[in-house]
């Protein structure tokens, strides 16, 4: 009986530790599902603690996909002021970070920014400075490009956006000083993985790499272009892309539920106590009341 409570002890810690090692916390989400047709996106009324419209104009509005979903309507400005939101600095100072999100260009007729990184290129209304950035890419007239640090400029990732098709981003980026296995995929510090719709089109790709994460940014300036955006999510650490759902721009019609951690262990501690009181029984034990109710279960 104390080699089998020693099996048992043995399963639980050991369970404990792989489900604690392997899991992610999702530290920023905004799907826009409680706002309504039109409205003004505001720090009110969703996560982001950054929205600003610059004084050349624009618009950030809340609006309803063809499925009845909602997304988020950003642009407008003509010039170099930006029109965006963000996190400015509550992230934690991140050195790993997973991003997803939905885009859907209007038009290509300017640059739309998406970075994250540490400084007042998150807490000013000023556009991006690189020595703030941990990692950027940018829609240049729809050419998809990423920022690096050395020299410091944008570089082709070597994919064209169309406008009116809808995108699903994933970007995992490290500077943690070692490379990072995540699911089928590794990505070396120093650099970030770039999915389109569950397809790898960037694979260690340079990042600025200069700070850790502590908020995000998303804005268009140049041109008075749009673009819809929706499902952001931010984890912290390196995680497989989704699988690209949409046929339309919406939101995830549902968000998979994330057992607890302590859920998991007591399912496989009692799938291990059911299947140790079998062995039991057929070695002439007692079948007891507690295994007969997991063997009807």
């Amino acid at each position: 009986m104390k080699k089998i409570l020693a099996i048992i002890l043995f399963i639980v810690c050991a369970t404990t530790l792989f489900v604690s090692t392997v899991s992610a916390v999702t530290v920023f989400e905004e799907y826009f599902d409680t706002l309504t047709d039109g409205q003004a996106i505001t720090t009110s009324n969703t996560d982001f603690d950054y929205v600003r419209i610059g004084p050349g104009g624009g618009l950030i509005t809340a609006e309803q996909a063809a499925s009845g979903e909602m997304y988020m309507r950003l642009g407008g400005s003509p010039g170099g002021s930006l029109t965006g939101v963000g996190i400015q600095s509550s992230l934690s100072g991140l050195s790993v970070t997973s991003m997803n999100f939905r885009l859907n260009l209007e038009d290509t007729n300017g640059d739309i920014f998406i970075g994250m990184g540490t400084g007042a290129t998150f807490t000013g209304n000023a556009t991006f400075n690189t020595a703030h950035l941990m990692w950027a890419i940018q829609s240049d007239n729809g050419n998809l490009e990423f920022r690096t640090d050395s020299p410091g400029q944008w570089n082709d990732v070597g994919q064209t956006l169309t406008p009116g098709q809808n995108y699903e981003f994933h970007i995992v980026a490290n500077r943690s000083g070692a490379t990072i296995n995540y699911g089928t995929y590794s990505v070396a510090t120093g650099n970030m993985d770039l999915f389109l719709d569950g397809v790898l089109v960037g694979d260690d790709l340079d990042i600025t790499n200069n700070q850790n994460a502590t908020g995000f940014r998303i804005y268009q300036i140049n041109g008075g272009s749009f673009a819809g955006i929706d499902s952001i999510t931010i984890d912290d650490t390196a995680v497989e892309p989704f699988t690209p759902t949409a046929v339309t721009l919406q939101s995830f019609s549902f968000e998979p539920s994330q057992p607890s951690t302590w859920l998991i262990v007591a399912g496989l501690v009692l799938l291990s106590l059911g299947s140790l009181g079998l062995w039991w029984a057929r070695r002439g034990g007692h079948r007891s009341s507690v295994i007969s109710e997991f063997t009807d279960y």
